[in-house]
């Protein structure tokens, strides 16, 4: 986790508690997986997560439908399975709200693909064994019946051909659509809660075993979250909507978002070295990434994600996403992120993108705005020498290749500041591993968001206000030139974030009166 390019090592020697404790960095993205390593607790002990929402409607499940147990304590899913239900359920109305799912419609594709080969290798094995037991039956009979003359003898056999016939075709028209979900609402006079079949995944005989699950309610109230356990332990949030007629069920998606968190505020108090660069900051997860079209952000997710960033007073938000736009600073979006910010005081960081080493290539948001921090992606000679194994790294840090370039086409730097555009961070088990290195502006990202909520912290405990631009002017006054060349200014912003330096400004600056406005330009004809 480069944490010396940016001086967030010598600050955090300076400072261990303005670790981040005391910020809330809100990740708009793919979905954290609440199980990584490292996001469990602050280090201060506080819950690391508070909150996982998904503001795509993609994990959405329809639970309008009422059904009662009948004497036996079972209920009929919505997939048409017998659930039984746990008679210590507390159920005044005994009311039961049903619902069913395509888990395929949850997860990643990275998931489905793994899975489904899993699934298409059980299934040949089952399906070679059922061609076994036919040729052996074929054979069997054409033994006793060497020349069968009489008719249902013929029959027998011509059926026993086709049966074996059958089943060596099947193969060719394999297609698995993926296992249901039953979801189970109810009011337990309290609060609603959720049950969801998950056995169907494990084994078809077994599924129906409803009674076992623990119930979850809304994430941000128990913090609780359930586990798809023959998937490696990928895990799951359901939060119910207030008239219990609709669920969102929220997966840990792509190893990405979790990356992500973890390089903005892991915390792990058995390896330190581990940690991301805001081991004290608490986060909440807003998933915009789409599974119905391949994680792809919409308008509405973005939307809702920016009211969930308010209602949970934020202090930053991490967007590492976005895609290549002719004008990265217009648009709705960038309009209501603009009233967030100068209404909210909410500090908004995002990607520059991935399009480099062409000039022109910021994408959007992280296209610098007014109201936006867009971050680009640096490497120094010890990540290139650790990360990527490089024999004979350079002398002095550089910007990544690939790392997107200003200017805008309207004229704007297209590149805030640069911070470390890779690391080692977590990622969810059902990958296979507790962690991997990543690469891209979608880690310079919430390394930058990191620092600055370690920024946050200490201005909040000495009583510095904190507004969008005073953090703003500090960290681009105080930024580390990576080249003297003029054009660098449109590869890497204002330079390298250095923490230390922008909390030195920061307090030099305390007392100066804030000023900020802004200039809109209309065009007028006579």
């Amino acid at each position: 986790m480069p944490k010396k390019e940016t001086g967030v090592d010598r600050f955090l020697a300076a400072h261990p508690e303005y670790d981040g404790r005391g910020s809330l960095i809100a990740i708009f993205d793919s979905g954290v997986d609440p199980a990584a390593a490292g996001l469990q607790k602050t280090s201060d002990g506080k819950p690391k997560i508070l909150d996982v929402i998904d503001c795509t409607g993609s994990g959405d499940v329809d639970t309008s439908k009422v059904v009662k147990a009948d004497a036996d304590g079972a209920i009929v899913g919505a997939s048409g399975a017998r659930l039984s239900v746990n008679p210590s359920w507390k159920n005044p109305s005994q009311e039961w709200r049903v619902g069913c799912k395509l888990v395929y419609e949850l997860f990643t594709d990275t998931l489905i693909s793994r899975l489904k080969k899993e699934r298409k290798r059980k299934w040949d094995e089952e399906n070679q064994e059922a061609i076994s037991r036919a040729l052996n039956q074929l054979n069997e009979f054409e033994k006793k019946h060497s020349k069968p003359d009489d008719a249902k003898l013929k029959k027998a056999q011509e059926d026993l051909q086709n049966r074996l016939d059958c089943l060596r075709k099947q193969a060719d028209g394999y297609d698995d659509r993926g296992p249901v979900i039953d979801v189970v609402v109810w009011h337990d006079g309290d609060v609603w809660r959720v049950a969801v079949d998950t056995q169907g995944l494990e084994d078809k005989k077994d599924s129906g075993k409803l009674a076992d699950f623990v119930p979850l309610t809304n994430y941000r109230i128990e913090r609780k979250f359930g586990i798809f356990s023959k998937l490696d332990a990928c895990s799951f949030v359901a939060n119910v909507y207030d008239d219990g007629n609709l669920v969102s069920i929220v997966t840990d998606c792509s190893p990405h978002a979790t990356h992500v968190a973890g390089i903005a505020a892991a915390f792990h108090p058995e390896e330190p070295l581990l940690n991301g660069v805001a081991p004290g900051a608490q986060l909440i997860s807003c998933r915009i990434g789409d599974t119905r079209l391949g994680s792809m952000e919409t308008g509405t997710g973005l939307v809702r994600a920016l009211i969930a960033a308010v209602e949970h007073k934020c202090d930053l938000i991490n967007m590492s996403y976005g895609e290549p736009a002719l004008l990265p600073d217009y648009g709705r979006f960038i309009d209501i992120v603009n009233e967030v910010v100068d209404k909210h005081r909410i500090i908004f960081i995002s990607s520059a993108g991935n399009n480099g080493p062409a000039l022109n290539t910021v994408g959007a948001p992280g296209g610098t705005s007014s109201s936006i921090i867009g971050i680009g992606a640096y490497v120094s000679p010890a990540m290139a020498a650790g990360a990527h194994c490089v024999v004979q790294p350079p002398s002095e840090g550089m910007e990544y290749t690939w790392s997107s370039r200003g200017p805008t086409a309207d004229g704007d730097l297209g590149v805030s500041i640069s911070a470390p555009g890779g690391a080692v961070a977590p990622v969810p088990t059902w990958t296979l591993q507790s962690r991997m290195l990543m690469n891209g502006t979608s880690m310079s990202s919430p390394s930058a968001c990191g620092g600055v909520a370690l920024l946050v912290s200490a201005m909040k405990a000495e009583g510095i206000p904190v507004s969008p631009y005073t953090v703003r002017k500090a960290i681009e006054n105080t930024a580390s030139s990576i080249s003297d060349a003029p054009e660098e200014k449109l590869t890497t912003g204002h330079g390298l974030l250095q923490v230390d330096r922008a909390y030195e400004y920061a307090r030099q600056a305390k007392k100066l009166p804030l000023v900020s406005y802004r200039i809109s330009i209309s065009q007028f004809q006579n």
